[in-house]
C-alpha cells in the first residue's frame, strides 16, 4: 500500500473508546464500505509502546503487530506510542482513500483526528505518522 494512501491518527483519553472505534471501522469492511487498511491502538503500559490491538484488512501488514515485522518501522511506532501523553491512547489507520467515505462515520470517540492523504512510501507515511502526532 503505498500509492494514494490515506493516514489518520485519532488520539483518545481511554482504551475502551477506541477500541470500540477501531471495531467499527472493522464492520464497515465487512459491509464493503471502507477498502484495505490497517490499523493499531497503541498506548504506553508501563512507559513502554504496546499495541492494545491491531487489525488489517486484508492482511496487509503495514503496521508491524508487536511493533515487530512490518513494513512501517519499528522505530517510527515506538517513537509515535512515547509521543503520547499519560491516559492517552492512539489509533493509527493507514488505507485506501476508500477509507474516506467511512472513517467519520466510525470514528465518533476520539478527542482528535488527523488526516494526511499520502502518494508516499512506507518512510513518507512513518515521516507523516510522526508529524501528525506533534499536530
Amino acid at each position: 500500500m503505498a500509492d494514494n494512501t490515506v493516514l489518520y491518527t485519532a488520539i483518545y483519553d481511554n482504551l475502551d473508546d477506541a477500541l470500540d472505534d477501531l471495531n467499527a471501522l472493522e464492520m464497515l469492511h465487512e459491509d464493503d464500505m471502507v477498502g484495505k487498511f490497517d490499523a493499531a491502538v497503541i498506548d504506553q503500559e508501563n512507559g513502554q509502546p504496546h499495541i492494545a490491538k491491531r487489525m488489517d484488512r486484508p492482511r496487509i501488514r503495514v503496521i508491524p503487530e508487536e511493533f515487530g515485522s512490518g513494513a512501517l518501522p519499528r522505530k517510527e511506532l515506538n517513537e509515535a506510542a512515547r509521543e503520547l501523553g499519560p491516559n492517552q491512547v492512539g489509533l493509527i489507520v493507514v488505507g485506501e482513500p476508500t477509507l474516506e467515505k467511512g472513517f467519520d462515520k466510525a470514528v465518533t470517540k476520539a478527542d482528535k483526528v488527523v488526516k494526511r492523504s499520502l502518494d508516499a512510501s512506507t518512510d513518507e507515511i512513518a515521516s507523516e505518522l510522526h508529524e501528525a502526532l506533534h499536530s
